[in-house]
């Protein structure tokens, strides 16, 4: 079975900012609490989400004396928010861009005495904000027909709700020109809008059928199943996966996936792996064994415990000491029980995130849990088997990534001091697992030599580190919007996306700087030239992600964690070259 994700699937613009008014004042909040003035999307999950964070929708007995209280996307009219700044609270204008310049227009042409016509679903939050702004003198046209028994108007001010159907509204404004003399009409339709209906159409044409994800008191969600129904496509409404029914795809060999402007991401990606599991033939049934194969080895941590052994291998070789079988085993058992038992204290995140391997976890729990127990007493084993010193290197950092999630700070000292743990710091996630790489790729081997300090070990570090935060934050800026809604402040989140890529493009080219500097005046072995394609390859699928090319869970980590493997596998070749 062919999947085909339509590209303007999730979250639009004004969803998106909306979410992230929303959560930047859910984190700037001190006694009030922080309402939405209505849902904040249509989305029933999502909403859920925001209840465990303690943001509630406005009801009539909530008081909103010293609250805040947010604007969604759909804005309201000017007398709601009068009556909330009235009651006292702060008020965030959350409303879309788009949906302003609507509110523009009918306030504009008002005042100059037109009337308001709204080609839009009557009730709709949207729409019932814009007949704020019409003086009284606004109507709202769902059908075609109701032009008709419109009452006569010497001037009309025609716009559309955001989300409308466009070939609905083209055929609007025809009719009421030719009904109004006086009749001005404005493109108010938003260009996402446009771009994801007309995606839809040329989609359905493509497909044997189309599965439209989002929740059903969506407006725009529920217009996306209209337009696909008819183009005369089977077209299948589901809020999440488990409404999908296998025996209603078995005889579709192409399936288009659309979503509608407030369906995250991650409900998109369980969704399109639920159609993939139903119907494969041999082809698909041996690249699906292959996908299953590279889950099981990215999911268990097994990939990445492969690839802190391979990186050791090659810091070992970069500092000038003899590579080891128990070097790389420590490290490997290392980063593996910290990948694992991070994956559940983190299960939230990863649910949101990496629904398939949050699935794959909740299936084999105490299987995980025992082994990254044993992964971690294997290697404090090791540890004191080669040194006291390799031993307490690794109990320290254990009991630092213990001590990384406790709430230290009292919660009566959390109006003076914000972050309540280490865990709760921006950008400490990122910094404390690139250390974890190179506590565990080069300073632990490095302890056995009993020597004093040398400049390659810094250079082994950094190396470690650098592509370690660079994997780190590349992988962040890809789960940004679960992080957000549940409300870690990872280095995309407290910087933003674009300033984050700079910083990795700045963070990549230093690395590269570092090791054919320390090469050259002799630092390091002359392998740190060697290993400048590991730098490359880092810059490379930073692009790849930048350009959507490569984005899919999956296939980016599976892509990134490589580049532990690539470094030792250069190193192996270097010695075996040089010996």
């Amino acid at each position: 079975m062919r999947i085909i994700v339509a590209k303007t699937a999730g979250f639009c613009m004004g969803v998106r900012r909306a979410m992230d008014i929303l959560l930047d004042a859910a984190n700037e909040k001190n006694d009030g609490k922080v309402y939405t003035d209505g849902p904040l999307i249509h989305n029933p999950q999502v909403l859920e989400y925001l209840e465990k964070r303690d943001i509630h929708v406005v009801n009539g007995k909530a008081d909103l004396s010293k609250s805040t209280v947010v604007i969604r996307a759909h804005g309201i009219t000017p007398a709601r928010q009068k009556e909330i700044e009235g009651m006292g609270a702060k008020v965030c204008d959350a409303t879309c861009p788009h949906v302003m310049r609507v509110q523009s227009i009918i306030k504009k042409y008002a005042a100059q005495g037109y009337s308001t016509v709204i080609v839009g679903d009557k009730g709709h939050a949207e729409v019932i904000g814009l007949l704020g702004y019409t003086e009284g003198k606004g109507y709202v046209v769902q059908e075609l027909d109701e032009i008709e028994h419109l009452p006569p108007m010497d001037k009309v001010c025609v716009v559309a709700q955001t989300t409308q159907d466009s070939r609905i509204f083209k055929e609007a404004i025809d009719r009421l020109k030719k009904r109004y003399s006086s009749c001005e009409s404005f493109e108010t339709i938003c260009s996402s809008t446009y771009k994801r209906q007309d995606e839809v159409i040329s989609l359905s044409k493509s497909v044997d059928a189309m599965v439209v994800v989002g929740g059903r008191g969506s407006a725009n969600t529920t217009r996306l199943v209209k337009i696909c129904e008819s183009q005369g496509t089977p077209t299948f409404h589901v809020e999440t996966d488990t409404e999908l029914e296998p025996d209603k795809f078995k005889d579709f060999d192409t399936i288009g996936v659309t979503a509608g402007a407030s369906t995250p991401n991650w409900m998109i990606k369980r969704v399109v792996e639920k159609i993939r599991s139903y119907k494969v033939n041999r082809y698909e049934k041996f690249l699906f064994g292959l996908k299953s194969i590279a889950s099981f080895l990215v999911g268990s941590c097994t990939y990445i415990g492969l690839g802190a052994a391979s990186l050791c291998y090659a810091n070992t070789v970069l500092i000038g000491i003899q590579p080891r079988l128990s070097f790389c085993l420590i490290a490997a058992l290392f980063i593996f029980s910290m990948q694992v038992l991070n994956h559940f204290a983190n299960k939230e995140a990863v649910v949101l995130n990496e629904p398939a391997r949050a699935k794959f976890y909740e299936r084999k729990q105490h299987l995980f849990v025992g082994l990254g127990a044993v992964g971690a007493v294997a290697s404090f084993i090791l540890g004191f088997a080669l040194s006291k010193s390799i031993f307490f290197c690794i109990f320290l950092a254990s009991l630092f990534g213990i001590f990384y999630r406790l709430e230290i700070i009292p919660k009566n000292l959390s109006k003076i001091i914000r972050y309540r743990s280490l865990e709760q710091i921006p950008g400490s996630k990122e910094i404390f697992y690139s250390i974890a790489w190179g506590v565990s790729t080069a300073l632990i081997p490095f302890l056995s030599t009993r020597e004093s300090f040398i400049p390659s070990l810094a250079v082994a570090i950094a190396f470690a580190c650098g592509i370690a935060f660079i994997r780190a934050v590349v992988l962040d800026i890809r789960d940004i919007q679960g992080d957000r809604i549940l409300g870690k402040e990872t280095i995309p989140i407290a910087i933003g996306k674009e300033r984050t890529k700079t910083i990795l493009i700045i963070l990549t080219a230093s690395v590269a700087v570092l090791l054919f500097v320390s090469s050259f005046i002799g630092w390091t072995t002359t392998l740190g030239y060697y290993l400048l394609p590991c730098v490359a390859y880092a810059f490379g699928y930073q692009y790849l992600f930048q350009k959507q090319i490569v984005s899919e869970g999956l296939l980016l980590e599976t892509i990134a964690d490589f580049n532990f493997i690539f470094a030792g596998i250069i190193a192996f070749v270097w010695k075996s070259s040089h010996f």
